[in-house]
């Protein structure tokens, strides 16, 4: 019986093989048909190529379209050609083995004008329905949706049936209404009409406006073409609320993990860290080191990056402690304008280590792309790095509140004697205190190298928002500076439509500003050696 499969098999792909064969012969014929100078007859080529529906034809018009399918004058070979620093590289069309480089005068390419480009952009979209990728496949019904015709609509009938995936099937539909809506008959276009409305997409809502301010057509479609119309318009500005409130939290995210470590730093050490930017800086360029150590590994890179960060900066904070900040407690201006240099130091360094241009991080698939959930479209990296402030913030305020770090860190924060008297190490503590929270700097520096570029001056973009969200939610205290930090990001984004980006962050100073005038201890009032006993 084994023996009668394996026959089977072996007849099988024999049969699959001189299928491909002859179908690859069809299409060399009708490549080398277009070398005709006359572009009506390569009209007709371009459609017949068209109607033979593999990966190659899809291929074929891809390349006459870019430019890249060439026929070599002296054997006929058709080739792909590749033109770097001008030489003409060329590869072997159906299986591109590359074949090395070859004179321009002893090629000829396949010539196009915009009539076969825009014939070529129907045709390549229609192949990819059934040939393509599944975002190829929605790009193309997109594009359906835009300038899609009566011929059209037979084409997207028969893939309905054929689609398997639930999202495709649902575009396709989409399509087909929006077909039947300008093309068919009265009572046809009614049902689709109904059937789109609610639909954000731009050019269906074009499709409906168009529909309702056409004075030709009867009055019970325009009528209805309005109907949807509004209820389209109703939900584009609900997602346009959501996506505003969404970036607004993702703005906070960001500015609660630039600021969760200062809070740490300043609540317990009563220290001002003009280089807390720098350590952010020092996190995401931890991030782009480990990148270059494992470079076949994106999603792990990115895992390793979240305790390499954190130990490093730690380290350094332990550094900046030890060095600098331990002989100047109680010396706030001293304080700040030495750390202040530390941190055009370390900006310096940076430069002088992996020079001043700013380097690519890259992210991972997962973090890449976009997340729809209806008619609204998410930014993956946007939600993975809200996903990820949460986790961190819970992690912080663990240690904080179960641990025996965390306890003595507290017990200091109100009450230094007393801590000392019950032989607490309090030298120890402000030290491990701002290794802590410098950590806690280097993992937003790994989150902020997925959404913005990492350069020196990566850090000097954080650090007053982050001093602005500790003082507005009250020193020390990081339920304040959660409520905060996502309070001043939505706030940000709320003000920007009408603002501006730039008037809208000098609106959130103004605030801040006066709120402290009110209210000079911040949301919610420090308990510890720095506020009123």
């Amino acid at each position: 019986m084994n023996i009668i499969f394996k026959i089977v098999l072996v007849f099988l792909n024999l049969i699959c093989i001189n299928n491909l064969a002859a179908e690859n012969e069809q299409l060399k014929e009708k490549i080398l048909k277009l070398e005709t100078k006359d572009f009506k007859k390569k009209i007709n080529i371009i459609e017949k190529i068209s109607e033979i529906d593999t990966d190659y034809s899809l291929h074929t018009l891809k390349s006459i379209l870019e430019g890249k399918l060439f026929i070599r004058k002296s054997d006929k070979k058709i080739l792909l050609v590749n033109i770097v620093d001008r030489q003409y590289k060329i590869y072997d069309f159906f299986d591109g083995t590359e074949l090395g480089t070859e004179k321009k005068r002893k090629l000829k390419k396949i010539k196009i004008n915009n009539k076969i480009r825009n014939i070529l952009n129907n045709k390549i979209g229609l192949l990819q329905l059934s040939r393509g990728t599944k975002n190829q496949k929605i790009e193309a019904i997109l594009d359906i949706i835009k300038d899609g015709d009566p011929e059209t609509l037979i084409i997207i009938n028969d893939r309905i049936k054929k689609e398997q995936d639930l999202d495709i099937l649902k575009s396709l539909e989409i399509a087909k209404y929006s077909i039947i809506s300008r093309y068919g008959k009265d009572s046809d276009k009614i049902k689709a009409i109904k059937k789109l409305s609610g639909n954000t997409n731009n050019d269906l809502v074009n499709i409906l406006k168009s529909i309702a301010e056409d004075d030709s057509l009867p009055i019970n479609i325009s009528s209805e073409a309005n109907k949807s119309l509004s209820a389209s318009l109703q939900n584009i500005r609900y997602n346009n609320i959501i996506k505003t409130t969404f970036f607004g939290l993702s703005l906070g995210s960001v500015l609660l993990l630039a600021a969760i470590g200062l809070a740490i730093t300043f609540g317990v050490v009563g220290v001002i860290n003009m280089a807390h930017g720098e350590l952010i800086m020092l996190g995401a360029y931890s991030t782009y080191v480990v990148q270059q150590i494992i470079p076949n590994n994106i999603s792990f890179s990115i895992i390793i990056s979240i305790p390499v960060a954190f130990i490093f900066t730690g380290l350094v904070g332990i550094l900046i402690e030890r060095l600098i900040v331990k002989n100047l407690y109680g010396r706030p201006l001293e304080t700040l304008l030495a750390t202040f240099g530390l941190s055009l130091i370390l900006q310096q360094a940076v430069r002088s280590i992996f020079s001043p241009l700013n380097k690519t991080v890259y992210s991972p698939e997962w973090m890449s792309g976009i997340t729809s959930i209806g008619g609204l479209e998410l930014t993956n990296n946007r939600l993975v790095i809200i996903i990820f402030t949460l986790i961190v913030f819970l992690i912080v305020i663990y240690v904080l509140k179960k641990t025996v770090f965390g306890l003595q860190m507290r017990a200091v924060t109100q009450n230094r004697k007393m801590a000392s008297a019950m032989g607490i190490n309090t030298k120890k503590i402000d030290m491990l205190t701002f290794a802590f929270g410098s950590g806690v700097a280097g993992v937003a520096g790994v989150a902020l190298s997925q959404i913005t570029n990492v350069g020196p001056n990566l850090g000097q973009n954080y650090i007053i928002d982050s001093f602005m969200v500790v003082v507005f939610g009250g020193v020390g205290n990081l339920f304040g500076t959660f409520i905060g930090a996502f309070g001043l990001g939505l706030g940000n984004k709320l003000i920007e439509p009408y603002a501006g980006a730039i008037l809208s962050k000098i609106f959130i100073l103004l605030f801040i500003i006066l709120f402290i005038q009110f209210r000079p201890k911040g949301l919610f009032s420090l308990k510890g050696r720095t506020a009123d006993d």
